[in-house]
């Protein structure tokens, strides 16, 4: 009697990257303002303006002069990582002072927003950010850099409408736009699951990047998987493995766009050879591995020798899938003696009478109808999908069986 293959295979999973990271203040490079800057007028006397067609006019004025050390001191907490509850607790003692002025106020929020963002508190970030520029008193350099980072935070919150709205804020009074709001826009549409208008925005803000951006390549590979585009997925896929050849999480992603794609040989040479580095560490690995070989016909050895491998190296460890896959591959190239070995420990751990009703089969192709029987009402007990396969096989062990009767 035959035997069928009994593993369920389910679909390959797919690791990437779910949403971008809202980014840290110390990675803004946000204070470079000397230490006397606060009681100067405006960071304009002194820094470039990075948006020269905005809308907004710089505004006049400048920290009152009583609260100038202050607000420095409280300024040069903004970068200094394990001071945020320091500081944010003498920012609320500034921001109650009677003679704290709207550009007092913006400097005092500001650098409280930094904090609460530092602590990973983004709700507290964004609103302390929001109240700073409310006082709509900060040079434009740090007005809008500040409204971008809102915008960033937002939508790394899961608050992608919100960030698109500031977002439009942003290119609306500052009359420009550039390929890092394409980014923005991308993530945030990323993040609704409108994947047909992220995918051209992040793939509008790589083309205009001078260098890829990991995060944005993995949302874009993504939004292509989810559009059922393998092919431009792919090419994401093998140029982020191509810049980091030993990342297994970009690895696995592209094995299975490959997979999803109907390029099995590509995955398994990816995945084998990653194995061969020494880079394949975990269960998850191996069986993705032995799944694929176990779909592709003439790969029986491989399929068994990461199988073994798995298990020697106790990365792997004894399951039911397992040796199933081990027995079949070992009976489909003739070894019927691991095989029976293999499916016996699968038995041993199945819940359902499958490994048994292949037992079964064996021995009854074999001629041991006494184990066939056995094993076959062994695979009743449990359970099985063709119970008709074990009648058929006990039924054949007691004809066998019979003696002939002798005529009267």
């Amino acid at each position: 009697m035959q035997i069928r293959r009994t593993l369920k295979i389910g679909a390959l999973a797919f690791a990437v990257i779910a949403f971008v990271a809202p980014i840290s203040p110390a990675q803004e490079d946000f204070h470079t303002r000397d230490s006397s800057q606060s009681t100067k007028k405006h960071a304009k006397d002194t820094q470039a303006p990075l948006f020269p067609n905005a809308t907004r006019a710089e505004p006049e004025g400048a920290v009152s002069e009583s609260l100038g050390k202050p607000i420095n001191d409280l300024l040069g907490l903004v970068n200094s990582r394990g001071h945020e509850d320091e500081l944010i607790a003498a920012g609320q003692k500034l921001a109650s002072n009677p003679d704290a002025k709207p550009f007092d106020l913006a400097y005092i929020y500001e650098a409280m927003g930094y904090a609460y963002l530092n602590k990973n508190d983004a709700a507290k970030g964004i609103e302390y950010l929001q109240k700073s520029l409310g006082e709509n008193t900060l040079p434009n350099n740090d007005q809008y850099q500040d409204m971008l980072l809102v915008a960033r935070t937002q939508i790394a919150a899961g608050q992608p409408d919100a960030g698109l709205a500031t977002l439009a804020r942003v290119v609306a009074e500052t009359r420009q736009d550039k390929p890092e709001y394409d980014g923005l826009r991308g993530a945030a549409f990323y993040a609704k699951k409108d994947y047909a208008t992220a995918a051209p925005a992040l793939q509008k803000a790589m083309d205009g990047a001078t260098k890829p951006d990991a995060t944005m390549q993995q949302m874009l590979m993504s939004s292509y998987v989810e559009l059922k585009q393998p092919e431009r997925a792919e090419k994401i896929g093998e140029d982020i493995v191509h810049a980091h050849p030993s990342d297994k999480d970009a690895i696995m992603n592209l094995v299975t766009i490959y997979e999803q794609a109907g390029h099995s040989d590509k995955a398994v040479a990816l995945l084998d050879d990653t194995r061969k580095r020494g880079l394949l560490t975990d269960a998850d690995g191996y069986r993705t591995l032995y799944v694929l070989y176990s779909k592709l016909k003439g790969h029986e050895n491989d399929s068994i020798a990461v199988i073994n491998e798995g298990l020697q190296k106790g990365i792997l460890q004894p399951s039911e899938e397992a040796y199933i896959v081990l027995a079949e591959d070992y009976y489909f190239t003739n070894r019927d003696p691991q095989a029976i070995d293999a499916y016996k420990k699968a038995d041993a751990v199945a819940t359902d009478g499958e490994p048994a009703l292949n037992l079964a089969k064996i021995y009854h192709n074999q001629g041991q109808t006494a184990e066939a029987k056995a094993m076959a009402e062994r695979a009743l007990q449990k359970g099985i999908e063709h119970p008709e396969d074990a009648h058929g096989i006990i039924g054949a062990a007691d004809s066998t069986g019979k003696k002939p009767t002798k005529k009267k």
